[in-house]
């Protein structure tokens, strides 16, 4: 199956589709805005609407007029512009539903007609509908004279507009006939659908099914069927969804929205894992209850169940309990047995349950055409939210009635699903039938009516209270005796309707299995979230946590229910309640945990397969699924050898703080938790600020003034004396040990004036400040997202911890800070955290629960161990130039002792020796680490104390990266940022001090042009500059050999050590390095004056003023335009004078490309001298991104921050 095709397909045919009835709707006078009158030119036979002279007329003057009164009752509920878009969205997908279930059904030839409709069966380019049209008069319905007048001359004539009209004909004819094959997909089409639709076999949507989805796709034979409805279904909704997930957190997802936000397609292998040990696991009880003493693997190997796991063994006394709980199975018989899928998407449960149903009954002596028909009635139930799903659902079903009984589709027979699209009575409606019941039982009925209302949000999560029932129940009863009126027959409908979703929403089943949605509270409309919390208090978290709640409360208690959901339930606080109800009432039977991908998303998710009721010390079977076993293939058996797998009691969980469903812990592991001193006796885990505007209050640290920065304050009356605006702010970071990710600062300037008095546009306070009383407080700290691994930092004092910079303050001074920090950044560490919480966002109380061993005899090992760590990642984040503490380029740190008179190379070798022993040691440290903290926590045989080298915290040598950070230092020597004379920074705002450069002067204007030759042959071009940086650092004497090795490292092409410097620094430097240092944050900006060249240049931003624009036109640019214009002039003079072709093409082509440049730099002048004219100020408060745009003044002279 090619997913790719078919994502393709079905997200254009949706982008066709509603294209083609938009401007449909459009041309009848319907927009978004409203529905327009007929024109004056109108009649009773014509309609004209718009200016372009279109009409309608005959039965689409009806269709129009029922498509408006559609519209109108949508926007009772609705916006107007919404319930446009609705509609369209509606008729869309129905058609696109119906052309993909006649497409299964003529590849299959279940057609009643026998003739493909879509498509030829001899391949040819006309559907072999047209050719039979006269031979199928009887399947389709017959022919007026003037459909059998059009249908003749398509044929006679063969001309693409006579084909076309007659196609509408049969299509339109097909989808009507159906109507009593398949009513709830296929309603009659004489309405507004068929006025907003015009099949096409030559192009558009049906042609692009044909040609571009494989035909065996959909084959039954050839392994189709639902896998294809599906995906289709799936990819069909991509944009939809992609737009309800991208919409702001704040957003509330109504009705309409939140089947888009929340389907997810079931993959097929989980689809079988899960009713095979459901369903499967259901009917081998009910053998075992019967006398069948083979062992449960043999009896699924008889199924050909591949994925069916056997159970565990159990203990005498739990055997006697699962013997008890089965006795009521022994007189089960299989049209019994009830299965529901109350979320049942595009059908791919149920027909799989339908598959397993018919091996059953197969297995039972029922003939095959039996079987399927009992199966469809009796066993199979299902209910569904979006109408869309349910059309597909619904036909996948009867397709498999199809598939084992010919006759299927001529006998009376539907599915039990119902979706929750239902045509409701008004307030008006039902008081005309309150004489029916008592007053009491009324109310009761319309509360329920009420409910039902509701029924697009809440879905099978309508809960029912026993007196609603009742009175619906009564009611109906009531009104089908005797000779009810006319005018109640429409309401009595209705209500059975009702009656029919109300009857299996309170029923009990014997094996319940769904994917439920998944959305989090933050999401939930007001009564959708409101109704959660009244009615599934645990399970609020997450709509499929409601969904656990409610439906595993619907099973029989020997029954089975298998769910598959996100795996946040498994471990998060916000789930602990629920955790807890849930454990104490269920039996986990099998619960396979799935990492991020293998369902196709980008989170771990869950199958938990649980019996409707407790038994006492069952031992249950978990396993696991990486994302590397389901990538683009499917596991052939389980459990995948390798992976966790464990057999434990679910009791075991309770062991550890806020029972997380720890699967893999071993009894060590929980020996751990119950002797070893929760992290919470040692340190306070605490949340920190969320400023609500960081784009306002939070600063890379080298975008603003150095001098405004106060980095050690040690409590907030300090901060607030410094008299200080920006001060360290900790937001966690990257995957970093030990120390590091000083990255940020914040506006705390009067302590935090302006933060404690931002509001909203709504007036209310949006900054939260948490645990204030702990700023600037030395802790450990660790970062919220966690996709890299867990590391824990070190973080001295001054600092304000962000509510992503999770951090723990120490309260107890027995223990040193150095021995958490070393147990939380062992092997041993990661092993308890991914347990605690295995999801990417670590939260402060799963630190707090983490157990702490301590021994005296390790303890002094391990501080020192730790503190070497510490120190070095410590020296190691000052090497570099993003941290405030660096002091010097590490390729220059010898150089004195050298004299001056020194190779690159040498340094760098030195350089390189150095990061070795640096990376050697801590990697050897924290192997000796882990060592001893396995050995305490008793994890021998889980861990092993080897370190990967991707997880050490710091790096080797790289020449490449590290030639180009001499350079990067370079560029801020010439800037003045730096000075080869004074350690750390020289110049980040404030005043300037000539005395702190000496050996090496920075450019006076604050220029560095970039140039692709010398143009001026002085230190204003950068190469000439670059050779005395070296002479100055290295001596004169190496400058060739250190040129060429510079050269060397950088990699690109070139004819000289001067012309491969030269490329690095005009095209690479900026774009490729220096935004990606800064992190998009450049405190170089390029000018840039477009893609031939003409003029670029680097300007520092902490050196800007209101007269640096002008500076470089008049001192830069204008003499690069007098060097263009001499150096054209004097290629024109060689061009005249030379004779060889060759060299006269080159010229040419030197001419061309400085004609180039020096047209474009006359037109990048232009705009330098508007935006040097209005001599702008700028504010390095304001940061990068502000200030990059304001200097621009709405021209584009720089290069873009991207």
């Amino acid at each position: 199956m090619d997913k790719k095709a078919i994502k393709t397909f079905a997200i254009q045919a949706r982008r066709d589709l509603i294209k083609s009835i938009r401007l449909k709707m459009e041309n009848l006078g319907i927009t978004e805005t409203g529905v327009e009158e007929k024109s004056a030119a109108s009649t009773n036979e014509i309609e004209y609407y718009g200016d372009k002279g279109l009409f309608i007329s005959g039965q689409d003057i009806k269709r129009r007029r029922d498509l408006v009164s559609r519209l109108k009752t949508m926007a009772k509920q609705e916006e107007w512009r919404d319930a446009f878009s609705d509609l369209i969205e509606e008729v869309a997908y129905t058609w696109f539903n119906r052309i993909i279930a006649i497409r299964f059904m003529e590849v299959n030839d279940y057609l009643p007609s026998g003739v493909r409709v879509l498509s030829s069966e001899t391949k040819l380019k006309v559907p072999d509908i047209m050719r039979e049209a006269f031979n199928i008069e009887d399947e389709l319905g017959g022919y007026s004279s003037d459909e059998r007048a059009i249908i003749q001359k398509a044929l006679d004539t063969e001309e693409p507009s006579d084909m076309d009209a007659a196609y509408v004909i049969l299509f339109t004819k097909q989808a009507n006939a159906l109507n009593q094959y398949l009513p709830e997909l296929f309603e009659k089409t004489d309405d507004f659908m068929q006025l907003l639709f015009t099949p096409s076999y030559s192009v558009g949507v049906i042609r692009d099914l044909v040609d571009d989805i494989r035909e065996d796709d959909f084959d039954v034979d050839k392994g189709g069927q639902v896998e294809i409805i599906g995906w289709l279904y799936q990819y069909y909704n991509t944009e939809p969804k992609e737009t309800a997930v991208a919409s702001p957190k704040s957003h509330k997802f109504r009705g309409r929205e939140i089947a888009s936000a929340t389907q997810i397609f079931t993959p097929g292998w989980i689809v079988k894992y899960m009713v095979q040990n459901s369903l499967g696991k259901y009917w081998i009880q009910v053998l075992k209850a019967r006398g069948d003493d083979r062992d449960e693997s043999k009896i699924a190997m008889a199924y050909g169940w591949k994925y069916y796991m056997v159970d565990a063994p159990q203990s005498e006394e739990v055997n006697i309990k699962i013997e008890n709980l089965n006795n009521r199975l022994k007189e089960t018989d299989v049209q019994e047995i009830r299965f529901l899928d109350p979320a049942v998407g595009s059908g791919h449960i149920l027909v799989y349950a339908y598959e397993l149903f018919m091996d059953i009954y197969k297995s039972e002596g029922f003939s095959q055409r039996e079987a399927a028909t009992s199966i469809i009635q009796k066993n199979l139930y299902g209910l569904e939210i979006d109408e869309r799903a349910f059309q597909l659902a619904y036909f996948a079903i009867i397709m498999c009635f199809r598939k084992y009984n010919r006759r299927a589709l001529n006998q009376d027979v539907t599915a039990n699903l119902k979706v929750f699209n239902l045509n409701l009575p008004s307030t008006g409606q039902l008081s005309l039938a309150k004489d029916y019941v008592s007053k009491a039982s009324f109310s009761e009925l319309s509360s329920l009516v009420s409910t039902f209302h509701h029924a697009r949000e809440t879905g099978s999560l309508m809960h029912l209270n026993k007196t609603e029932e009742e009175a619906l129940d009564q009611m109906v009863s009531n009104l089908s005796k005797g000779e009810t009126p006319i005018y109640l027959h429409g309401l009595t409908q209705m209500l059975r309707n009702v009656q029919q979703v109300a009857d299996i929403l309170k029923s009990k089943w014997s094996v319940i299995v769904t994917n439920p949605p998944y959305m989090g509270s933050a999401r939930m409309n007001k009564y959708l979230s409101a109704y959660i919390d009244k009615n599934y208090r645990a399970g609020k978290p997450d709509l499929f946590s409601a969904f656990m709640e409610r439906f595993y409360n619907h099973l029989t208690p020997e029954g089975y229910c298998a769910m598959v959901t996100m795996q946040s339930w498994m471990f998060l606080k916000s789930f602990e309640t629920f955790r807890a109800k849930f454990l104490n009432s269920y039996t986990i039977s099998n619960l396979m945990h799935m990492e991020n991908g293998v369902m196709g998303i980008a989170f771990g998710t869950a199958v938990t397969i649980a019996r409707g009721q407790k038994i006492d010390d069952f031992v249950g079977t978990y396993h696991q699924i990486k994302t590397q076993d389901a990538s683009s293939k499917v596991p052939g058996s389980l459990p995948i050898p390798g992976n966790r797998f464990n057999r434990t009691k679910q009791t075991n969980f309770e062991k550890i703080p806020g029972s997380p469903i720890a699967y893999w812990a071993s009894e060590a592991l929980f020996k751990d938790f119950q002797t070893g001193i929760p992290m919470s006796t040692f340190v306070e885990a605490r949340n920190g600020m969320t400023t609500g505007n960081n784009e306002k209050f939070i600063r890379k640290w080298y975008e603003v003034c150095a001098f405004q920065m106060m980095r050690n304050a040690r409590n907030s009356r300090e901060a607030t004396l410094s008299s200080k605006k920006w001060f360290p702010y900790n937001k966690g970071g990257a995957y970093k040990k030990w120390y590091g990710n000083y990255d940020y600062v914040v506006n705390w300037m009067n302590n935090g004036f302006d933060l404690k008095h931002y509001l909203n546009a709504n007036g209310r306070l949006r900054p939260v400040l948490r645990s204030t009383n702990y700023y600037f407080r030395e802790a450990l700290t660790w970062s919220l997202v966690t996709s890299g691994g867990f590391s824990m930092r070190y973080r001295e004092p001054g600092s304000i911890h962000d509510v992503s910079g999770m951090s723990a303050f120490f309260k107890d001074e027995n223990l040193d800070f150095k021995y958490l920090l070393a147990v939380m950044n062992s092997v041993v560490g990661n092993y308890v955290l991914k347990m605690l919480n295995p999801t990417i966002n670590l939260q402060v109380g799963n630190l707090s629960k983490f157990p702490v061993i301590v021994t005296e005899e390790a303890k002094k090992k391990i501080d020192g161990l730790a503190s070497d760590c510490i120190n070095i990642t410590r020296s190691y984040w000052n090497c570099f130039e993003t941290s405030w503490n660096f002091q010097s380029q590490y390729l220059l740190q010898h150089i004195a002792e050298h004299h001056r008179n020194w190779t690159v190379e040498a340094a760098f070798n030195q350089w390189k020796e150095e990061a070795d022993k640096r990376f050697n040691q801590l990697k050897a440290n924290e192997e000796e680490l882990n060592r001893i903290f396995i050995d305490l926590y008793g994890l021998q045989d889980e861990l092993s104390p080897e370190e990967e080298d991707k997880d050490v915290s710091v790096r080797r040598a790289d020449l490449s990266r590290d030639i180009k950070a001499l350079m990067s230092y370079f560029v801020g020597c010439v800037f003045g940022r730096y000075s080869i004379d004074t350690p750390g920074l020289a110049y980040a705002g404030g005043d300037w001090a000539n005395s702190k450069y000496r050996t090496f002067l920075p450019n006076e204007d604050n220029v560095i042009v970039l140039t692709d030759d010398d143009y001026f042959g002085d230190n204003r071009d950068v190469v000439n500059c670059f050779k005395e940086f070296l002479s100055t650092t290295f001596g004169a004497e190496h400058l060739d050999e250190n040129m060429q090795f510079i050269a060397n490292a950088i990699g690109k092409r070139g004819s000289s050590s001067e012309e491969i410097i030269r490329a690095y620094l005009r095209d690479d430097f900026f774009k490729k390095d220096h935004l990606s240092t800064y992190q998009k944050r450049p405190i170089y900006w390029e000018l840039n004056s477009g893609r031939n060249g003409g003029f670029k240049a680097l300007m520092y931003l902490h050196r800007y003023d209101n007269n640096t624009m002008a500076m470089i036109r008049t001192k830069y640019l204008h003499p690069l335009q007098e060097a263009y214009e001499r150096r054209l002039d004097q290629l024109k003079s060689f061009e005249a004078n030379e004779q060889q072709t060759r060299q006269k093409s080159a010229i040419k082509k030197q001419i061309t490309t400085i004609a180039k440049q020096l047209d474009e730099l006359v037109k990048y002048d232009e705009k330098l001298q508007h935006v040097a004219n209005l001599h702008i100020d700028l504010d390095l408060d304001d940061g990068v991104l502000v200030n990059h745009a304001k200097a621009q003044a709405d021209t584009k002279i720089f290069t873009p921050l991207k």
